[in-house]
């Protein structure tokens, strides 16, 4: 019973944070997009139930694993495993440095991460993100278990070597989170001379750019330097091209769950000398 009430609470903070961005991401992307929308919006209302179921299972289900995971994590390894990178240290460098610094860490821990993701051990679990065809903020959700999990153990684990302060970590979440709805949304900004500093709506609408130009592309949140640096920075302009993936990543919620580990499956499965 206590776990039903913790579930149902859960969902409704969580249902909070969603139709309080919907109010400000739902009328911007009217607004932006008015006539463009009148053209079609059949492939909008199939993705944004895709996406709310996507939401719902999260927060009742994978969510509470991977808290109880990466707070396993966190209590198994030490203040830091970086000599001299401690909370203490950040206490001494001030509150507004050690939060910009836990985020400008988190989106390079992020860029390689997604990198990652993208290579074809991780991508069986990452391609439903990119299954989206009308890309808006609610994308930010459209993520498989797998993934979120991942991506959490992965990110927490560098931000807890490198000794970060508890709320640090949280505001590198929080922010990552809200700009990440930020820029899935269905904006053409592109940002101008800023574009060179920051992630802008229209450079990672390339990133999800069905096939062509921009695959392959631009993989941070929040500082388009790291895609820079690192000569995956693609953005010759706002983007209209199609979206998703031309892949068969499986039908529905259910068929897209169990997509990865279909092919997980078949790849660990011996083939019979016939087949070989």
């Amino acid at each position: 019973m206590d776990l039903m009430i913790a579930g149902w609470e859960r969902l409704e903070g969580a249902t909070l944070d969603l139709l309080l961005a919907a109010c400000f991401f739902v009328p911007l992307g009217l607004l932006v997009n008015w006539r463009r929308l009148r053209a079609g919006i059949a492939p909008l209302r199939e993705e944004t139930r895709f996406n709310l179921t996507v939401f719902a299972i999260d927060v009742l289900f994978v969510t509470p694993i991977i808290v109880m995971l990466v707070y396993q994590m966190r209590l198994a390894m030490p203040d830091s495993l970086i000599p001299g990178l401690t909370p203490e240290t950040y206490a001494l460098i001030g509150i507004p440095l050690t939060a910009f610094l836990a985020v400008f860490a988190g989106d390079a821990t992020s860029y390689f991460r997604h990198r990652l993701e993208h290579s074809r051990l991780l991508w069986p679990a990452h391609v439903m993100h990119h299954s989206d065809r009308a890309m808006t903020f609610l994308a930010i959700f459209r993520f498989h278990p797998v993934n979120r999990l991942t991506t959490a153990l992965i990110d927490g684990f560098v931000l807890a070597a490198l000794g970060f302060p508890a709320w640090a970590v949280v505001i590198n979440s929080l922010v990552r989170h809200y700009y990440g709805m930020f820029i899935h949304a269905d904006l053409p900004w592109t940002y101008g001379p800023l574009g060179r500093f920051f992630v802008s709506p229209a450079m990672h609408r390339w990133h999800h750019v069905r096939e062509g130009a921009g695959v392959g592309s631009n993989f941070a949140t929040v500082f388009s330097i790291f895609d820079q640096l690192f000569g995956t920075y693609y953005v010759p302009g706002p983007c209209r091209e199609p979206l998703g993936v031309t892949e068969a990543a499986g039908k529905g919620v259910s068929g897209q769950l169990a997509h990865p580990i279909r092919i997980w499956s078949r790849a660990l499965t011996p083939r019979r000398p016939e087949e070989a």
